[in-house]
Parts: structure tokens; sequence; C-alpha cells
């Protein structure tokens, strides 16, 4: 008999997310997500077929599953996205400059991205991005926001996210009414006050209970209510 023992994975590794349910919560294109966990294949000027390498380490890439790290990385990640555009080739020599200069395998969730990984990634960018100062301020500021969305631990470690629930408002303006913690619902969107899930709540209200009626009973703040309906039919659109 074996004394060797299994590594116990943590609960914010365990692969426990596909795809596409990866990029309802981050509001984010499925072909983003699968190129930046999985890599992409692409065809060059000269007609070569290439493969872009992956940005993020997934938790399983063979069965195509992601981890609630991955989720707080995808997340970061995203706000540059969302307002910069920036080709992928071109994020993932930032990251990999990023990863290189701290040391880490995870540099996006590593507690010195906060403090200057940040700074190290835009000098990198500004290399090829023809961005002004207040560019890459914009850019040093998105990150910011983002990073602002997640808890972490004593140890540094990602513990909750708080997703964008709204696809319109500014970031800054985004509440934190919707969170997502591994140790809760298994890891899905719940209210981050009662920990009740938002599949539960968008139910409910389909089958005919008011928004009132729920946060009644639930004891929270119809606006609650409101943007767990918000932030699921984002999800389904």
């Amino acid at each position: 008999m074996s004394h060797q023992t299994e590594k116990r994975v943590s609960v914010f590794d365990n692969p426990a997310y596909p795809v596409s349910e990866v990029a309802r919560i981050l509001n984010l294109p499925a072909a983003t997500v699968k190129a930046w966990c999985f890599g992409q294949a692409y065809r060059a000027a000269s007609g070569k077929s290439m493969r872009f390498k992956s940005v993020i380490q997934p938790a399983d890439a063979n069965a195509r599953l992601l981890s609630f790290a991955n989720l707080c990385e995808l997340h970061v990640l995203s706000a540059i996205r969302r307002h910069h555009k920036i080709p992928l080739p071109k994020v993932r020599d930032s990251i990999s400059y990023v990863q290189a200069q701290l040391g880490t395998d995870r540099p996006l969730i590593d507690r010195q991205f906060r403090t200057n990984g940040i700074d190290l990634f835009v000098e990198h960018a500004s290399h090829w991005l023809n961005v002004s100062k207040q560019g890459q301020e914009s850019l040093r500021g998105e990150f910011v926001l983002a990073l602002a969305r997640i808890e972490w631990d004593r140890n540094g470690m990602p513990i909750r996210l708080f997703p964008f629930s709204r696809s319109t408002a500014p970031d800054a303006e985004q509440p934190k009414s919707i969170v997502i913690d591994p140790r809760l619902s298994f890891g899905r969107p719940v209210l981050s006050d009662v920990a009740v899930p938002t599949e539960i709540i968008v139910g409910r209200f389909r089958a005919g209970d008011s928004m009132v009626d729920m946060a009644k009973d639930y004891g929270v703040d119809e606006k609650e209510i409101e943007e767990a309906l918000r932030f699921e039919q984002r999800r389904a659109a």
C-alpha cells in the first residue's frame, strides 16, 4: 500500500467552471475566455498555421474547466479588454514580462501586482500602445478598480469576487450586490448580504413572486433583488 497521498486542491483552485459559465459571469465573449485560457489557433500573413499561447494557466486544461482563481485572473484581465481592446498577442507579451519581473506564475492575482505589477504592465504596454499619459493613467485605473472588487485573505490569496453586474455603468459606479465565493453555493453567484443564489431569485420572479415580497423574505433592500435580476438577465443575454 502506497504511503503517498494526493495533494489536496484548494477550493479556490478546484476546476469547477466551464468556459460558457465564466463568460456569462464576467460578461466576456466565450471566444475570449477560450483564447486567454487555452490558446488560439490562427493563420499568419504568410499563410502558415500558428497558435497563440494562453495567457492564464487553467485549472484543468484537458476537461476545459476553470477555477475560482482563474475567474479572478480573467476578471482583472478583462478590465483592459473592455476599454482598450488590446490584441491578444500583446496582452500575452505584457503578462509574460510582468510574470518574469515579479517572479510569480500568476501575476494578475499576486499581491505584488497590486503594488508595482500594474505599473510594470502599463510601462511595458506603453512601448507598443499609442497612448498618451492620460491613456496610461486610464489603463492603470481600470486595473485598480478591477482589483478592488476582489477580497483577499491575510496571505494575499483571492477568496471573494464581486463581478461587474451592469453592462453600461462605469466601473467606479458598479454596486457590489453579487458575489462569487467558492465556499458558498458551489461558487455560483449569490446576493452578497444573504448568500441567496441569483438563480433562485430569477426563478421566483418568473414564477410570479414580486421584488417586494422577495426583499421581505430575505431581509434585504428591494434594490438588491433588482440587481440580482439585472445580473441574471445579462447572463441570459
